[in-house]
């Protein structure tokens, strides 16, 4: 071969790599979650499964403190997906700031306003928290909205108590037996966990079952955590968000199809409750939670805006578009 015949052949071989290289590539999503060791068992099971790959898609997971975080990491730029309360995006549309919800992860929250343990007797109804502290994950996250809606409901103001922040998981719960707080909302495996540790608890309200989120919203369908990303992103990520959608949802379906001692292997040691039995109760309540197709209605959406109104004179005042804050278009397709 003569050498301006094997330079050639090694300028074909460089196209061929980088053309392998290219079309072998992959799209990252980032993603911000909260720091719930049992609320994000799917997206969890999509990352261990495999089903994110399957998907062709690589998704790298930012832990942050509550939704509140994760949606400031959304508006900031730092992440393109966010695991955050339909309630936030509603109230963010209010300020003509738009998120949109693509996946409902649950068809209802997974909350409780407990009592610190010292004080079951004498805090035994929402009206006696009138003067207290109350602790919510953060000043004006989801968990703080419920707290606002119980109150107006049972005849109080917002007002009325004073709020502190106590974040969520253990930390909550150590509010609550130090006496840092006289009562809190507490989300999803704090529930249980001061359930095991304090047997005695007394919940003011909780919307682990059909019944208890009828009587505190009116309705056992309140879709609460979703997949939120901006219209930007998704209009030009529309493939990659699809994908993401999908590998989530197969991490829910294998969630609800699994017994609770097989999802426990998937939530890291680290972050496991003390006992076995404190997890799998919290997995057997998420696990009944789950949406059973990961849509949004618009009644639904008009009941969050009624929920979030309690607490937001902008959403109260606000004519809103609230299909702006949502679209079924990625969990309906196949």
């Amino acid at each position: 071969m003569t050498t301006r015949g094997l330079m050639l052949c090694m300028v074909a071989l460089c196209c061929g790599c980088h053309g392998s290289a290219r079309t072998t590539s992959i799209p990252t999503v980032r993603l911000a979650i909260h720091r719930d060791p049992i609320a994000f068992v799917p997206l969890r099971v999509a990352e261990s499964l495999g089903y994110f790959r399957e998907e062709g898609i690589a998704v790298d997971m930012t832990e942050v403190a509550g939704g509140a975080k994760a949606i400031e990491a959304l508006l900031g730029g730092s992440v393109d997906v966010a695991i955050g309360s339909m309630s936030d995006a509603v109230a963010l549309a209010a300020q003509g700031r738009y998120l949109r919800g693509i996946l409902v992860l649950y068809a209802r929250p997974t909350i409780a306003l407990a009592v610190a343990p010292a004080l079951s007797g004498s805090i035994r109804t929402v009206k006696d928290l009138t003067g207290r502290t109350v602790g919510v994950s953060a000043p004006g996250s989801a968990s703080h909205q419920a707290l606002n809606f119980l109150l107006v409901e049972n005849g109080l103001s917002p007002d009325d108590v004073s709020t502190v922040s106590v974040g969520m998981s253990a930390s909550s719960v150590a509010a609550l037996e130090h006496r840092t707080v006289d009562a809190a909302i507490l989300i999803a495996s704090a529930i249980t966990l001061l359930e095991q540790r304090q047997p005695e608890c007394r919940l003011l309200a909780d919307t682990r079952t059909p019944e208890g989120a009828r009587r505190l919203y009116g309705s056992e369908n309140f879709p609460a955590l979703s997949l939120l990303a901006e219209d930007a992103w998704l209009e030009k990520n529309t493939e990659t968000a699809r994908r993401l959608v999908r590998a989530v949802k197969k991490g829910m379906q294998w969630m609800r199809d699994q017994p609770p001692e097989r999802v426990r292997d998937i939530i890291p040691r680290a972050a496991r409750m003390a006992t076995p039995g404190a997890d799998l109760q919290a997995i057997r309540t998420v696990q009944a939670a789950l949406s059973p197709d990961g849509l949004m209605s618009p009644a639904a959406a008009e009941l969050i805006e009624k929920f979030v109104a309690v607490s937001d004179t902008r959403v109260r005042s606000a004519q809103l578009d609230l299909s702006r804050t949502y679209t079924n278009d990625f969990a309906m397709r196949k």
